[in-house]
């Protein structure tokens, strides 16, 4: 059964902006941990938010594949550029919680999900948390690094975009993506 245009956009757009509201609030929150004080609630609160994350990564998965949306750019000299990028957000917001799953798994400090370990500390004869796999919690750490700083960078970049989209080739990229208006 085919959904109806204006309701596939309508969750279309919720989907987009429900995303880019997440993806920030948990790249703030990482950026927040790594600068600040060690907070155990704050941690198991991003990785909280992260395994929920993974979860919708599915469903927007889905979604694209059955209702793919129309490019703005489409048989430009940009396109390529355009499809680059938007690959780019695509792997990054699924190795963005891979990288941290591996990373919290393997670090021995567990996994909780709301306060339910899916992912147990790792404890020594003295009671000290130690990693499951010290290399594999390290690079995973290392990574999950990596791409925040350049997921961060490329959603920058997707906002500028949008912008100059808008108001530097008067297109309706805002108009669409805020009302579904062209």
């Amino acid at each position: 059964m085919r959904v109806e245009k204006h309701v596939e956009d309508k969750v279309t757009r919720a989907i987009h902006w429900s995303f880019a509201c997440l993806l920030i609030t948990m790249l703030s929150i990482g950026f927040y941990m790594k600068n600040t004080d060690y907070n155990a609630d704050l941690y198991q609160l991003h990785k909280s938010i992260g395994v929920v994350l993974c979860l919708l990564i599915v469903f927007r998965w889905y979604w694209r594949f059955k209702h793919p949306w129309r490019s703005s750019v489409t048989g430009s000299k940009r396109e390529p550029l355009v499809k680059a990028l938007h690959l780019a957000l695509i792997l990054l917001m699924v190795l963005m919680p891979v990288t941290g799953f591996m990373s919290s798994a393997f670090s021995g400090f567990g996994i909780h999900l709301f306060g339910v370990f899916i992912v147990a500390e790792n404890f020594d004869a003295v009671e000290q948390i130690v990693p499951f796999n010290d290399v594999v919690y390290q690079s995973a750490k290392m990574l999950h690094n990596i791409f925040a700083y350049t997921f961060s960078v490329l959603i920058g970049g997707h906002v500028l975009a949008a912008l100059k989209h808008h108001f530097i080739d008067k297109g309706n990229i805002l108009n669409r993506m805020f009302s579904g208006k062209s």
